[in-house]
């Protein structure tokens, strides 16, 4: 099975980052784990009810939440433009 392509990535996220959508693209990841990473990144309490992810969907979830206009995101931070924090277990 083939890696998503640019084409895929622009069509999930939009052209908004040439480097965000080829680095999507080095991951090789499928069109399946492309879309599950789009899921998870617009809802960062999803990732941690996730619980641990393989280095590939970790790196796509961090990309895409870069990648993705601020509205997109549900925030954990009620609104306030503190930056992403991640909580280790």
């Amino acid at each position: 099975m083939s890696g998503v392509s640019e084409a895929d990535v622009a069509a999930a996220i939009g052209r908004i980052d040439e480097i965000i959508i080829r680095e999507v693209v080095r991951t090789e990841a499928s069109r399946h784990e492309l879309r599950r990473a789009l899921v998870l990144a617009k809802a960062p309490l999803a990732v941690e009810a996730e619980g641990d992810l393989s280095p590939r969907m970790q790196r796509l979830v961090d990309l895409l939440m870069v990648a993705l206009p601020e509205p997109e995101r549900h925030r954990r931070d009620g609104g306030r433009r503190t930056g992403r924090a991640r909580h280790a277990a």
